[in-house]
């Protein structure tokens, strides 16, 4: 027996060399080499690490050059294990060390991999793709797979130390820094592989012209095709309000030489010098924040009308302190939704509770972008803990969910004020626009928004839609075809909405991904014509009636509230009323709720009118 065990052992160990013997002989030379090979940039004393990127649909190769980098004179070092193997490029040898350099012409090099024998093990080609007007943040981490899977580790919670080198637009090193943590952040933008991510240096510093400071966000604008409308109302709130407001600029990131794509880095919404300047200690930090998620932070708290907060405190909150603050915030919503505007809890009017000019000022912001989440999350406000102090609104943040590019179809009408409907999601639903919306039944509300309206941010939001857009554009272009390219038909399923005028082509070069010029004139329609009804609505003073369009068909996702409002100048039709087609329903119009009169396009509107959408299922075959 024993005799018989050997040999099924001997038998085993031969089977398992023969397999070794016959992977080493297979082995995959294009892993072992070009997951190894990186090119090394140098000037100056400097130099980052840059990767190959592999396009799995064709398996080509890419680089992606930060600015300036294709017109190097300096070239690149090409590094890389050659024990295992020698790199071809363009029927040139390539040792590990030698330099090597693309002209900038885009032109697709051939890429060869031999094994130790001369034997070809890869054939395909190399492309060098360089941008153009952006600066570059280059990553290092040790974990970077750790890093990226963040269903491995909870709520975000992993934080990878490295370091950083930040790039000009014109190639120029500006500076190398330690990093405190690199994490991943953001919430259901953090599931997409284009990862939002937030860094800290260990002490405060200057980021491409933004003031010192140690935190630091880069937005990875995943579900906005634009890529700028963060930037469009993040700088809308710089101009407009004289309080704290967080600035950004675009970069491109590469973490561990890998191209990344087209980034907003941005100032971090955070108590600290530079940012929100009040003492954190004798202060309250609140945020509204969606139910799912406010469940998960031992924070929360509920008011007696269902608003949701979370407390931002890096010294921890108390039971006894949430408790206070959920007084002080109820005692709000009293003086909120009374008729005479005088809360039952303290015996003071909403005025004497809040600050109604940063309100106003954050109602406008919500407002003029269309936001979706108005009045559910990223709707921030901080408190002296002085029991006599006013609540202030701000900073304005998370605005990749704007005009039109909305899960809620409501918020992509820009001829209505949206900011006003308390109804935002499905009745069932918890995360409602209470308070934003309360607070226009309040007259002396209104009146701020109007007067700021017209004194402040309607010169600002037309500079934006006439002069800044085009600026923005002229900067990304170049990036923004990269980072396309870079994430390719993924990207259409991170969008909240895909415009229909898309049309990609399954064949040609890699700029056929570029959707920029669709999203941005869609940005601009929404903009024109949010400012011509405002300005009807608080300049001409024009007379508007509601109509508010109910849409219950099955086909429609009712996960979403699929109402729709129209302020429509009183004698006038209403016009652009929804049209939906669908093979198994017929459309039998719309009809007033009240009067059962059938409203159609060239229907004169006197007066504010419920009118509702009737399907009738076709009968089957």
């Amino acid at each position: 027996m024993k005799k018989i065990h050997w040999l099924m052992l001997f038998c085993s160990c031969i089977i398992v060399l023969f397999s070794c013997l016959m992977s080493l002989r297979l082995t995959d030379y294009e892993e072992l080499i070009l997951d190894s090979l990186s090119l090394e940039y140098r000037a100056g004393g400097q130099e980052v690490s840059l990767a190959l990127w592999k396009d799995e649909s064709d398996g080509a190769y890419y680089l992606f050059l930060p600015s300036r980098f294709a017109k190097a004179e300096e070239g690149l070092l090409l590094c890389y294990e050659d024990w295992k193997g020698t790199l071809k490029i363009d029927d040139t040898v390539i040792q590990n060390q030698d330099k090597w350099a693309d002209n900038g012409q885009e032109e697709i090099h051939k890429l060869e991999v031999y094994d130790k024998k001369g034997q070809c093990r890869l054939s395909t080609t190399l492309q060098v793709l360089a941008s153009e007007n952006i600066p570059s943040l280059f990553v290092s981490v040790e974990a970077q797979k750790d890093l990226l899977k963040i269903e491995e580790f909870e709520n975000k919670k992993y934080i990878e130390a490295g370091s950083a080198v930040m790039i000009d637009e014109e190639g120029n090193f500006l500076w190398q820094e330690e990093l405190s943590e690199f994490k991943v952040r953001g919430n259901l933008t953090a599931a997409y592989e284009k990862k939002p991510f937030t860094f800290s240096f260990h002490e405060p510093r200057e980021v491409l012209g933004m003031e010192p400071a140690m935190k630091w966000n880069l937005l990875a604008n995943s579900t906005d095709g634009s890529y700028i409308r963060n930037k469009i109302i993040r700088d809308l709130a710089y101009e407009s309000v004289d309080a704290y407001e967080p600035e950004g600029t675009f970069t491109e990131l590469y973490l561990n030489g890998v191209y990344q794509g087209l980034y907003l880095l941005t100032e971090a919404v955070e108590i600290a010098e530079n940012r929100i300047e009040i003492e954190p200690d004798e202060n309250w930090f609140v945020e509204m924040e969606l139910d799912f998620r406010a469940r998960e932070d031992e924070t929360q708290i509920v008011t007696k009308q269902g608003q949701i907060f979370i407390v931002h405190s890096e010294y921890g909150v108390s039971k006894e302190d949430l408790k206070v603050i959920e007084e002080r915030l109820n005692d709000v919503e009293s003086a909120l939704f009374a008729e005479d505007g005088i809360s039952t809890v303290s015996g003071k009017s909403l005025d004497e509770l809040i600050d109604l000019d940063s309100f106003a000022e954050a109602w406008l912001i919500e407002e003029l972008s269309g936001d979706h989440d108005v009045g559910i999350t990223s709707q921030f406000a901080y408190a002296d803990k002085d029991e006599d102090s006013l609540w202030y609104s701000g900073p304005a943040w998370d605005f990749d969910g704007i005009m039109t590019n909305v899960n809620t179809p409501m918020y992509s009408v820009p001829e209505a004020l949206t900011s006003v409907v308390w109804m935002s999601r499905p009745e069932e639903n918890k995360n409602q626009n209470r308070w934003m919306a309360a607070m226009w039944n309040y007259p002396r509300f209104q009146e701020l928004v109007k007067e700021k309206y017209c004194s402040v941010f309607r010169d600002n939001y037309e500079k934006e839609l006439n002069d800044k857009i085009d600026g923005y554009v002229e900067i990304i272009k170049r990036a923004a075809v990269l980072d396309a390219f870079r994430w390719q038909e993924q990207r259409f399923t991170w969008w909240f909405t895909f415009p229909e005028s898309i049309d990609i082509s399954e064949e040609g070069g890699y700029e056929r991904f570029d959707t920029l010029n669709v999203h941005v004139e869609i940005i601009k329609d929404f903009m024109a014509r949010k400012l011509a009804f405002l300005d009807k609505l608080w300049i001409e003073e024009k007379e508007f009636c509601i109509v508010e369009v109910r849409n219950p068909a099955t086909f429609l996702d009712q996960g979403y509230n699929q109402t729709l409002y129209y302020w429509v100048e009183k004698g006038m039709p209403i016009e652009k009323l929804p049209s939906y087609e669908h093979e198994d329903f017929r459309f039998d119009g719309y009809y007033d709720v009240e009067s059962g009169e059938l409203v159609t396009n060239e229907t004169v509107i006197e007066n504010d009118r419920v009118i509702e959408g009737i399907w009738t299922k076709e009968a089957g075959e």
